[in-house]
């Protein structure tokens, strides 16, 4: 004798197909449950988002180098002096009201250097620790800065002749004169690198992050133009980041 009478006549009374469907619908509920007991707990990983910095095809870009913000020098009063500003083909210079003084256009290792009427004034090639200054037409090297083994750095004219030698410190660098006369120092305290003259008074000072070798080529007063002071500037930071 059946134990479930009432259970037997309610089967009966539903055909197959309405049974199939229900135990079909039945599993699919179970294996449902099932999957997100296994889930729990886990973390999903969030989409894989490309980096803010990346410019695909864009070789020339100052974005993925050192020199990714702009870079704001102020004078011993506080005052801004001039700045440096990334493009995406290299930087410019600017001054305290953000005209433009100088734009460096950057094509792999070379810095061109323009002033504010577009008009080329020499060229910046960089090469494994050594940096040439050349003319306008790229014929003459004019300067070039050198890194040594022992961490000191040298600037040589057209002529090989020794112009000045910055020499690594504690602090960060001191440019000396041929005869060995100091000049410059630049030093790193506190996140703010300075350049400051032999009465140990600011000429220059900057809170942004920049290599203090690159701040030494403000002192290169030899170099008399301050855009292309400027641009071997650049040149060092964008490389200190590649």
């Amino acid at each position: 004798m059946n134990s479930h009478p009432v259970a037997f006549t309610f089967c009966r009374q539903i055909p197959w197909c309405r049974l199939a469907l229900l135990w079909s619908l039945a599993s699919l509920f179970t294996l449902a449950g099932c999957g997100k007991r296994e889930n729990a707990g886990q973390s999903i990983s969030p989409p894989h988002r490309a980096s803010s910095t990346s410019r695909p095809g864009d070789s020339g870009s100052t974005i993925a180098a050192g020199l990714s913000a702009k870079i704001k020098f102020k004078t011993e009063n506080g005052d801004t002096a001039f700045s440096l500003k990334p493009q995406d083909d290299g930087a410019k210079l600017v001054d305290a009201d953000e005209r433009e003084l100088a734009r460096f256009n950057l094509s792999g290792s070379k810095l061109k250097v323009k002033d504010a009427n577009d008009l080329v004034l020499g060229y910046i090639v960089a090469s494994a620790g050594k940096y040439k200054i050349k003319n306008a037409s790229q014929g003459v090297e004019l300067w070039k800065l050198q890194r040594q083994d022992d961490g000191d750095w040298k600037l040589e004219d057209e002529k090989d002749q020794l112009i000045y030698k910055i020499k690594k410190r504690e602090y960060g660098f001191e440019i000396e004169d041929a005869t060995e006369t100091s000049l410059f120092k630049v030093k790193l305290k506190d996140g703010k690198s300075s350049l400051r003259d032999t009465s140990d008074h600011t000429v220059f000072s900057t809170k942004d992050q920049v290599p203090t070798i690159a701040v030494s080529c403000l002192g290169f007063e030899t170099i008399e133009s301050l855009p292309l002071r400027s641009a071997l500037m650049t040149m060092l930071i964008i490389d200190a980041g590649r």
